[in-house]
């Protein structure tokens, strides 16, 4: 049964004076599961010089429930990082009897992912990868540093400038001040990492820091390739399963270069511990000559894209459970420990006094709706059953990343390839397109 999104009970906005007046809600930019985005313009602006925002309309909850916790940490921790210049800024948090509007900066050239799959503006580009790729380190170093882990980065979640070269993160709605947590399935599924996912990898509890560092793996592919390396990160799915089995798989049937391929392979690694750190990610970008095999070689690799011009895999109605229940693999990696909390202190937040009983039973039965932004290939964020608010942080100590799991892995996948080859070929014909609509 589809369940009703909360947006399907919120009202056109498109007039709406709020604010005192000042601000004017103008056309629809969006709407996500909870709630719809809109362009305003600030009406005491010159008329010359038009000052434009972007409006988020939520539903208010009811006081002291689970939803209105939820926006509550949103709005807390979005202010705490908010000061840095590749991350959205919050302006104002306004309030009626029945909703909430969130006033942003409005980012004209839209999001990430229109700029990869509709404007194709990085294709071959270098400078450009580089360039964005580099404000989106910065930017989830910055969280990092303040104690922020964003659980939802992708492209819907990166705004762009009409020129494509600035860019900021939004939407922290997922985001939580926890180093290490349990809350499994909690994110977009494409940009999931395998301990994020916690079906086939066991840690008890996972580092938040390192599940971010994975989902930039994801995008800096979608970048380069204008595809998804893998649907899943588990060994149901037939990419990731051939990457388990050969590191160097994406290599092989993507048109990436060689220096490319290293760089994804230190983000990709299965052991968290022992991922590339944030610091060290920036350096290899700047380094790298180029991102793209060179176009002679396309053509001399039967396994090679023949182009990137293509769109990542469509929406598909794909909840977590769908696919979380499919593995028959555990593997152990030894948990980060609790240390100290960080030092940051909070910004305090006024609480919302009206309530409206309905946003809260809506948002309990909808927490594996999509995020906001555009339609997007099954990347469902999900908001996992935990105890809200979770600012009240735990750090990690990361201790050792010599451990054998990860070798264990390696070496239990090379048995089923042996005998079961036709998962590496679907692989292949799914990356190359090669077998219709079921591509990665």
């Amino acid at each position: 049964m589809v369940r009703a999104s909360i947006t399907e009970f919120m009202p056109d906005f498109t007039g709406y004076l709020i604010d005192q007046g000042r601000l004017r809600l103008l056309e629809s930019l969006g709407s996500g599961a909870y709630g719809k985005v809109y362009r305003a313009v600030d009406r005491t602006s010159p008329k010359s010089q038009r000052k434009h925002y972007a409006i988020k309309c939520l539903c208010k909850a009811r006081p002291g429930s689970r939803q209105d916790e939820f926006q509550k940490r949103e709005f807390t921790i979005h202010t705490l990082v908010g000061s840095h210049p590749n991350i959205v800024t919050l302006h104002k948090i306004i309030s009626d009897d029945f909703f909430i509007y969130v006033v942003l900066d409005l980012y004209e050239g839209g999001d990430l992912f229109t700029a990869i799959t509709e404007k194709k503006a990085f294709h071959m580009n270098d400078a450009l990868v580089k360039r964005t790729f580099v404000q989106i380190i910065d930017a989830v170093h910055h969280c990092h540093e303040q104690g922020v882990f964003h659980r939802d980065i992708k492209p819907e979640n990166v705004l762009i400038s009409n020129d494509c070269t600035d860019i900021c993160l939004a939407d922290f709605g997922l985001s939580t001040m926890n180093h290490i947590c349990a809350d499994f399935g909690c994110g977009s599924s494409y940009y999931m990492s395998p301990e994020c996912i916690g079906k086939e990898i066991n840690c008890g509890r996972y580092s938040t820091r390192h599940s971010d560092i994975w989902s930039l793996g994801v995008i800096l592919t979608n970048m380069i390739t204008g595809r998804n390396p893998w649907r899943f990160a588990t060994t149901k799915d037939d990419c990731f399963a051939a990457f388990l089995h050969d590191n160097n798989f994406l290599r092989q049937v993507l048109p990436i270069s060689e220096g490319a391929n290293s760089i994804l392979k230190r983000i990709f690694e299965l052991n968290p511990l022992c991922r590339i750190s944030l610091p060290e990610l920036r350096q290899e970008i700047l380094k790298l000559d180029t991102f793209f095999l060179p176009s002679g070689q396309v053509s001399t690799n039967p396994k090679s894209v023949a182009t990137v011009n293509v769109r990542l895999p469509p929406h598909q109605q794909v909840t977590c459970s769908s696919f979380l229940t499919n593995s028959n693999e555990s593997y152990t990696f030894r948990s980060p420990e609790i240390d100290e909390p960080p030092q940051s202190p909070l910004p305090e937040v006024g609480k919302p006094q009206a309530c409206c009983n309905a946003v809260d039973k809506l948002a309990g039965e909808n927490s594996e709706q999509d995020s906001e932004g555009p339609i997007t290939p099954a990347t469902r964020p999900t908001d996992p059953d935990i105890h809200v608010p979770d600012i009240e942080s735990e750090s990690e100590v990361l201790g050792s990343g010599e451990m054998t799991g990860a070798s264990r892995v390696f070496y239990k996948m090379k048995k089923p390839f042996a005998k079961h080859s036709h998962l590496l070929r679907n692989a292949v014909q799914k990356l190359t397109g090669t077998a219709g609509e079921g591509s990665c």
